[in-house]
């Protein structure tokens, strides 16, 4: 069976004539009904009623049509598929991004994409997450990695990497020896935070006002080194996302957890629009073949040093 005579079945079953079915096709009658007898000869059974007036299918043929469809819809597919990566020899993008993509592996999504599409040039846009995104609703970027968890009828979220937040304290402050802190009992602390603009001082901030109370920011830094440096000199505590507290290393400071659980989430925006750039679209398909590569890494992580993380820590970390 070659795929050329799937078409020619089809092309029979259209138009329930050889003749009209050869024309579309562009070959002679004789080499359509040729082929399709070969087939038929080969499957073992007839696949169409042949009468001097019609051309019908018998039940088996009905059937085969259905499999003949469906195969040659997918090999269609992979063609457009694979076209879109053969054109893409030439284009660019824009990308806005966070200062703290750097503790989840995302730089090396970048760079991936750059080794496989070289052809395409990539622009790096760095602000803070409201920013980011009226630069996306004006156009001024093609998309943009941000942590905002509240919806937006204007853009599509992709989902990319869970996180949590938590506690960041001076070895010498009060809470330093606690394994996690209620967000209540941090009413009364000082607050080294990021600015306004962030979706990070968004969310803890909306954590607070459902604990009842609004956090005393004594100090806002865009930088997270110049922020554990102010916590380092004992000016006030702040909250980092988990990945990014950790990446410090400090023994001057402690990570302590925080509860209820603050989600992180940074997800990779487009806008809401079906007029999708050739470049972000092979991106956005190009992520999630990323990410898939991350889950397998960290499983085989996991079976060769059986490591505590589990595979709901792994599917928590990449989410579609």
């Amino acid at each position: 069976m070659e795929m050329h005579q799937l078409e020619y079945v089809l092309a029979v079953a259209k138009y329930h004539n050889f003749t009209r079915a050869a024309e579309e096709i562009k070959i002679s009658q004789s080499s359509l009904s040729q082929q399709i007898n070969k087939l038929e000869s080969e499957l073992g059974t007839s696949l169409f009623v042949r009468t001097t007036r019609s051309v019908q299918l018998t039940p088996a043929g009905t059937d085969f049509v259905i499999h003949a469809q469906r195969i040659m819809s997918e090999v269609n597919e992979a063609r457009r598929s694979i076209q879109e990566y053969v054109s893409m020899v030439k284009g660019e993008i824009t990308i806005g991004t966070i200062a703290v993509i750097g503790n989840y592996r995302l730089p090396n999504l970048i760079k991936s994409f750059q080794d496989n599409f070289p052809g395409i040039r990539v622009h790096l846009v760095e602000e803070q997450c409201e920013e980011l995104l009226s630069m996306l609703y004006a156009s001024k970027i093609d998309t943009c990695f941000v942590q905002v968890t509240k919806p937006n009828p204007h853009f599509v979220f992709h989902p990319l990497i869970w996180d949590r937040m938590v506690v960041v304290v001076s070895q010498n402050h009060p809470l330093a020896n606690r394994v996690s802190v209620d967000i209540k009992e941090l009413q009364n602390e000082k607050f080294i935070m990021t600015p306004p603009t962030s979706g990070h001082f968004h969310d803890f901030n909306n954590a607070c006002l459902a604990a009842g109370f609004s956090p005393n920011i004594i100090l806002r830094c865009a930088i997270v080194k110049t922020m554990l440096s102010f916590v380092r000199e004992e000016i006030g505590i702040t909250v980092l996302s988990n990945k990014v507290a950790l990446a410090e290393k400090d023994p001057s400071m402690k990570v302590i957890g925080l509860t209820p659980t603050i989600p992180r989430r940074i997800s990779l925006v487009t806008r809401n629009s079906d007029d999708t750039p050739p470049a972000l679209k092979m991106f956005l398909k190009f992520t999630t073949q990323w990410l898939e590569k991350q889950r397998s890494i960290d499983r085989a992580k996991i079976s060769a040093t059986n490591t505590s993380l589990t595979s709901r820590d792994i599917r928590l970390m990449y989410s579609r």
